[in-house]
């Protein structure tokens, strides 16, 4: 026994040491110590031992089996270390290798949104980046919205739930003032538009705003408004008449004909819905137009006295206009798009497609 011992002991250390790869190691380490190993199966055969042949052959076994496992083991890491050497010292060409490049591009609605903020500041307006997480005052109380006023119901809101419930010196119109909601529209940026600029102010926001939405082909609960904001001396209708045709020639062709037709937001007085020729039947009435031969596009009117005077601004000296609309249902007319939400459906074919359109 001792011999057999002594044989496998010198047969698995000559293949250790010749081991090229871990995959002979693992070979060896199989045969010695798996199942049917030899050193596993050694054991059972100490049963037929006398006792003075089990005192020498015990010790011999479990130090030629602790020298093999620290053979293997010390082999292991050779291999490891001969390896990543050669990894490091490796050269490989690339140059002789074509990899697939696919070019990125913009969001069609970041282009056409791009064209826009371009076209208006040709006239001298500036971007003004208004935060999304709005207060109940600067979204409503000072667009002349207050707590109470019916034309809340025009908004489905989405409130943000404070962790701790507000005091009871903090509960009633100031609570109501300081809670925080998801703003519904980017015209929640006006009265910080103007409480942080003198007249004559020139600004415009593009940004994301959020509601309540049953989700269709023209409703999402999460979409981009453009709002222009104008104050100044002297400012009437006739120059919201020609603001209206100045955006919407310039994104849908000069024979588009614009008309203004009486409307209702809280936030101006007089106020205007802006329609325009319908872009698929040029004014001959269709379906979509539902024959009328033109399409409500956006809205507008003279910001409203109480709104500039809510933000210091005098309104028997200034007067201004609010302007507003949603770049993503324009992108639908220009593009010829029928459902709003593809914008957003991270379609990659879809976004593809309109990469040549949108230059």
């Amino acid at each position: 026994m001792e011999e057999k011992i002594k044989n496998i002991s010198e047969e698995y250390s000559n293949k250790i040491k010749q081991a090229k790869s871990l995959k002979e190691l693992d070979e060896s380490f199989l045969a010695l110590f798996g199942k049917k190993g030899e050193i596993t199966l050694l054991p059972k055969e100490f049963s037929k031992l006398s006792k003075v042949e089990l005192q020498r052959v015990g010790p011999l076994f479990n130090q030629i089996k602790a020298e093999l496992e620290k053979e293997i083991g010390d082999r292991r890491y050779e291999i490891h270390e001969e390896s990543y050497k050669n990894l490091v010292n490796e050269n490989i060409d690339l140059t002789s290798v074509k990899l697939k490049t696919r070019e990125g591009h913009l969001h069609p609605l970041t282009i056409f949104e791009k064209k826009i903020a371009d076209l208006f500041g040709k006239l001298g307006f500036q971007q003004y980046d208004g935060p999304e997480i709005e207060t109940d005052l600067n979204n409503f109380e000072l667009l002349n919205i207050p707590p109470d006023h019916p034309s809340r119901d025009m908004w489905d809101t989405l409130y943000i739930r404070n962790k701790e419930p507000a005091s009871p010196a903090k509960r009633g119109e100031q609570g109501t003032r300081n809670k925080l909601l998801l703003r519904t529209h980017a015209t929640a940026s006006q009265p910080r538009i103007l409480k942080e600029c003198k007249p004559p102010i020139r600004m415009m926001v593009i940004g994301r705003c959020f509601r309540y939405e049953n989700l269709d082909p023209r409703h999402e609960h999460t979409f981009d408004q453009f709002d222009l904001i104008y104050v100044d001396r002297g400012l009437n209708m006739a120059n919201l008449q020609f603001l209206s045709e100045y955006f919407l020639k310039a994104m849908l062709g000069e024979d588009i004909k614009v008309r203004l037709s009486p409307g209702y937001y809280p936030f101006t007085e007089p106020s205007a819905h802006i329609f325009g020729t319908c872009v698929f039947c040029k004014g001959s009435g269709c379906k979509i137009c539902g024959e009328t031969g033109e399409l409500e596009l956006a809205g507008a009117g003279m910001i409203h006295p109480k709104v500039l005077k809510n933000c210091g601004i005098d309104p028997e000296v200034y007067s201004g206009i609010a302007w507003g609309v949603g770049p993503g249902r324009m992108a639908m007319l220009k593009y010829g798009i029928n459902d709003l939400r593809l914008f957003n459906s991270g379609d990659l074919k879809f976004l593809q497609g309109l990469k040549n359109e949108s230059k």
